[in-house]
C-alpha cells in the first residue's frame, strides 16, 4: 500500500517557478508606482541654502532671539525660511526657494545685514571698553602724580599734623592707583577675550533631497511581498477548485 504524502512547501515553490514570471512584473510596476508617488511629496522648493553664523560674545536677545531676527531681517525671503539657534553662539539658517541664484541672493542679504548689525553692537562694546580702560589709564597716572607730589610735600614738611595728613593722602592714593592699575589690566584682558562675530560656514545652496530612490526601492520589496500574496491566493483558489470537482 502506497502512503500519500504532501509536499506543501515544494508544491508552492514548484507552483511559484511556473509563474516566476510574475515575480518581476509585478515588483516592477509597483516600484514605478513608488517612484511616481516619491513625485507628489511636497517639497518647499527645488534648493535649499544654509549658512550658520557665530555670534561672538554678543549676546543681547534682539540679536539672538529667532524671531526677533526673522521679523528684523529676514522680510525679504520669497520661500520658506527657518531661523534657529542649535547651541549658544550660533545661528543657523535654512531657505528654500525654486531658483539657485534667487535662494543665493537672498541668503547671502540676510546673512551681510544680521553680521553688520552684531558687529555694530561687537563695535559699541569694545569702543565703550576701550573708552572705561583710557578713563582708568588717565585716572592712574594723575594719581601717580599726586603721590609724587605728597611725597615731595612730604619731604619739606616740618609741620606733624600735615606730616600725617599728607600720609594718609599718599596710603589712600596708592590704594587707589592699585585698584586703577588692577581694573584697567582686566578690562584690557576683556577686550583681547571678547570674540567677534563670524560667518561660521560657508552659506550653501544644493538641490533638495528627492526620495525617488527610497519610493523605488519601498516599492520594488512591496511589490515582491504582493506577488507572493497573490501567487498564494492564486494557489489557494485552484486548489480548492479541484478539490470541489473531485
Amino acid at each position: 500500500m502506497t502512503e500519500n504524502k504532501s509536499y506543501r512547501l515544494y508544491d508552492s515553490l514548484e507552483f511559484f517557478w511556473k509563474k516566476k514570471v510574475w515575480f518581476l512584473i509585478i515588483p516592477v510596476i509597483v516600484a514605478i508606482l513608488g517612484f511616481l508617488g516619491s513625485m507628489l511629496i511636497p517639497k518647499d522648493g527645488d534648493y535649499v541654502g544654509k549658512s550658520t553664523i557665530f555670534t561672538g560674545s554678543v549676546k543681547i536677545e534682539a540679536l539672538t532671539n529667532p524671531e526677533h531676527i526673522m521679523t528684523k531681517y529676514g522680510n525679504h525671503f520669497t520661500g520658506k525660511t527657518d531661523v534657529f539657534v542649535p547651541t549658544r553662539s550660533y545661528i543657523k539658517t535654512e531657505t528654500y526657494g525654486n531658483n539657485k541664484e534667487e535662494v543665493t541672493k537672498e541668503l547671502n542679504q540676510f546673512n551681510d545685514q544680521l553680521l553688520g548689525a552684531l558687529m555694530a553692537q561687537n563695535n559699541k562694546v569694545i569702543e565703550g571698553t576701550e573708552k572705561y580702560a583710557a578713563t582708568q589709564e588717565l585716572r592712574a597716572k594723575n594719581l601717580e602724580e599726586a603721590i609724587a607730589s605728597y611725597k615731595k610735600q612730604l619731604e619739606n614738611s616740618v609741620n606733624l599734623t600735615d606730616a600725617n595728613n599728607l600720609s594718609s593722602l599718599i596710603l589712600q592714593a596708592e590704594s587707589e592707583l592699585t585698584n586703577s592699575l588692577a581694573t584697567t589690566q582686566r578690562v584690557r584682558n576683556d577686550i583681547i577675550a571678547y570674540e567677534q562675530p563670524a560667518l561660521a560656514k560657508e552659506s550653501t545652496v544644493v538641490k533638495t533631497k528627492s526620495y525617488g530612490l527610497e519610493g523605488t526601492i519601498a516599492g520594488f520589496i512591496f511589490g515582491i511581498l504582493l506577488t507572493l500574496f497573490v501567487l498564494s491566493l492564486w494557489k489557494y483558489i485552484l486548489e480548492a477548485r479541484g478539490s470541489k470537482r473531485a
